[in-house]
């Protein structure tokens, strides 16, 4: 498949983005409270390795708006987080799948015993309030 260009994604209304490089010992938590603005946000996963010790160096975000995705974008692109030690910046890119149903649906796909630990579920907010990755699939799965 090819990949899409940036113009053609700006036209589709683009909200998910990948930020790669990400610290291994960083947890959700840090990254949404270094990068992420409350209320820009719908969908924050940092997937962890098969022990759930560490990240696996990537983390999907999804945007309430194209415009939230594509400041975050120029905002954090080549940047350094503050709170470990990286040897690479991050790498800001948008993502495959695209939004918050989108996003849910892969991992329902993906659904793995590890998901059931809390720090190796996503961050998920409707309406202003936290929901579990169960909570989320229920409500996707009404519309």
């Amino acid at each position: 498949m090819m990949p899409v260009s940036e113009a053609k994604m700006h036209c589709l209304g683009m909200t998910t983005v990948m930020v790669r490089n990400i610290p291994v010992m960083y947890t959700q938590e840090m990254l949404e409270s270094e990068c992420v603005n409350i209320g820009t946000f719908d969908f924050l996963y940092l997937p962890r390795s098969g022990n759930g010790q560490t990240n696996l160096t990537y983390a999907f975000i999804n945007f309430v708006s194209e415009e939230h995705a594509l400041a975050f974008k120029e905002q954090c692109h080549k940047k350094r987080l503050t709170q470990l030690v990286a040897r690479k910046p991050l790498n800001v890119s948008f993502a495959d799948v695209q939004g918050l149903r989108g996003n849910l649906m892969q991992l329902k796909k993906k659904k793995t015993r590890l998901m059931e630990a809390r720090q190796c579920q996503p961050i998920i907010i409707k309406n202003g309030q936290h929901l579990t990755l169960q909570q989320a699939w229920d409500v996707c799965g009404k519309r």
